[in-house]
């Protein structure tokens, strides 16, 4: 706009001029000379003149140049009308002649467009993907306790461990939820102490240990000597989750828990023997609910690595997947010290 202004003010000086000195050229009459330190009233009406010229041609430019800015706007006010009346998809559209600063604002809106209409499509996805995980275990548990009025099943202590086996789903389910939303929205506050990492995979190694000996695997810790400022119990909760992931999804065989420190970093890996993660499912395998279809089969809620990657972001790291000689690591790199 500052240029604008300019050129209003470069214009209305130079008609001034050109008018003046073509007058002067014609020698009319009443004209003063340059040299001479008075104005004959012809003087004023050039001025006049001259003046009422450079803010006509101002006032064209001006238009064209306000119709510039105007229709980006425009186009930005009607993207805007639409989005509020429920149209996500709607965006706003450049116009090659406006100014850069249009263009900018445009893309600006378009992209925080994109990312609403994407959260949008993410809450409808969280709610039927929510929907679906809850189904199956009320779903048992309905039936089950249906058939126990209805006299078809008796109330043995089997039927009820199978209850709580749906019950410890659902809890499952509920916290992991909570876990992924509270880091999402920047308030998963955690408690981090002094801990020995090595002790804690230990620890939880003795803790699995029976349930994984009966699926099969050989579980093995490792760990390097020292401590770390970690959150104990969410790091506990994130590395439970890896192991469950190998649990179900690796065959069985050995699985190795360890813990690795730096002098500013200390990274867990959880390593497996299965033939590892699809290439195209790699990319998105920390994603909320995504899972690996593998033989036509969708195993767990697809919320345990999200669980993972949550809880690192919270500390402060991060986690990540890689694949060598036939094993396939799951690790998580934190803050040594906070």
């Amino acid at each position: 706009m500052m240029t604008v202004v300019v050129v209003c003010i470069a214009l209305s000086v130079a008609a001034f001029e050109i008018v003046y000195f073509a007058f002067f050229a014609l020698g009319l009459p009443g004209i003063s000379s340059l040299n001479e330190l008075y104005f004959e009233p012809i003087d004023f009406v050039i001025l006049a003149g001259s003046i009422i010229v450079g803010l006509m041609i101002a006032s064209v430019i001006a238009v064209r140049i306000a119709k510039r800015i105007l229709r980006p706007l425009r186009s930005v006010e009607q993207a805007l009308r639409c989005i509020a009346q429920g149209d996500l998809s709607a965006r706003a559209l450049q116009d090659e002649h406006g100014p850069l600063e249009a263009a900018g604002l445009i893309d600006d809106f378009n992209n925080m467009a994109d990312r609403l209409e994407q959260a949008s499509k993410n809450i409808s996805i969280w709610n039927a993907q929510i929907a679906h995980e809850l189904r199956t275990p009320l779903t048992i548990l309905g039936g089950r306790l249906q058939g126990v009025i209805d006299g078809v099943f008796e109330p043995d202590d089997r039927l009820i461990a199978n209850l709580m086996v749906q019950v410890e789903n659902l809890k499952r389910l509920v916290e992991d939820l909570r876990v992924v939303s509270l880091v999402d929205s920047g308030h998963l506050d955690l408690r981090v102490s002094r801990i020995e990492p090595a002790q804690e995979v230990r620890a939880l190694v003795d803790l699995v240990q029976p349930r994984l000996a009966d699926a099969g695997f050989t579980v093995i810790a490792d760990g390097d000597g020292g401590e770390a400022l970690l959150d104990a119990s969410r790091l506990r909760q994130a590395l439970l989750a890896l192991i469950e992931n190998a649990r179900v999804h690796a065959p069985p065989g050995k699985l190795l828990i360890r813990s690795r420190l730096s002098e500013a970093r200390v990274r867990f890996e959880v390593v497996d023997e299965g033939k590892g993660l699809p290439k195209d499912f790699i990319p998105i395998a920390f994603a909320q609910f995504a899972r690996a279809e593998a033989s036509n089969q969708r195993l767990g809620s697809g919320l345990g690595l999200s669980v993972v990657k949550a809880i690192a972001i919270a500390h402060g790291g991060d986690a990540s997947y890689s694949q060598k000689n036939g094993r396939s690591t799951f690790m998580l790199d934190l803050p040594r010290w906070g």
